[in-house]
């Protein structure tokens, strides 16, 4: 296995909050090859985020993390079907929230944009090692186990390139559920 001593991308924003267009668009470039290699070997990634983006010493991209790769149906137009499709009941099962992570109140209102980014940058590192993941890159048809094909993994690299150049995801909420409901009513 090969050693990569610049972190994940993740640790990066933690440490940064936010990075310049010409450093995110690097970044960005080379996670778009790096999902296109995986695309172009009929499979689908599915869990792109932060944590999964990782640095070599020369501060490159590696995309890390394959455990939830599918193999793309081609017989399908490139998309997948899992399972059935899931209504608004079922979206606290299909997440497993941990109760630890909504520790405050549902349906929180933001008074200003730096207190919501004040608030990502507190819970940051709670979520990032949660076992139970956050919604906050998870495209809403994998979520809701709709059909779907590559333009998921898509849906996740542009949450992470809102994170990068903002300071937290375009959706981001006080629990996992709240973010959800966000991005699920924009659709």
């Amino acid at each position: 296995m090969e050693y990569l001593p610049g972190g994940d991308i993740m640790t990066l924003l933690m440490r940064e909050d936010t990075l310049t267009e010409h450093v995110a668009r690097f970044y960005i470039a080379e996670t778009i090859l790096a999902i296109e290699s995986i695309h172009k070997h009929n499979y689908i990634h599915r869990d792109i985020k932060p944590d999964n983006l990782l640095l070599d010493k020369n501060g490159h991209m590696k995309l890390s993390d394959f455990g939830l790769c599918k193999p793309i149906d081609c017989s399908k137009l490139s998309t997948l079907n899992e399972d059935e499709p899931m209504g608004d009941d079922n979206l606290r099962e299909s997440m497993d929230i941990d109760s630890s992570l909504s520790d405050t109140a549902n349906g929180r209102r933001w008074r200003s944009q730096h207190e919501q980014l004040q608030h990502w940058q507190m819970n940051r590192r709670k979520l990032a090692f949660s076992t139970v993941g956050t919604p906050d890159y998870i495209a809403p048809e994998v979520l809701l186990k709709k059909e779907y094909g590559m333009e998921c993994d898509l849906w996740s690299l542009s949450a992470i390139m809102y994170e990068m150049l903002v300071g937290y995801p375009p959706f981001y909420a006080d629990d996992p559920i709240t973010t959800c409901r966000k991005f699920l009513g924009n659709m």
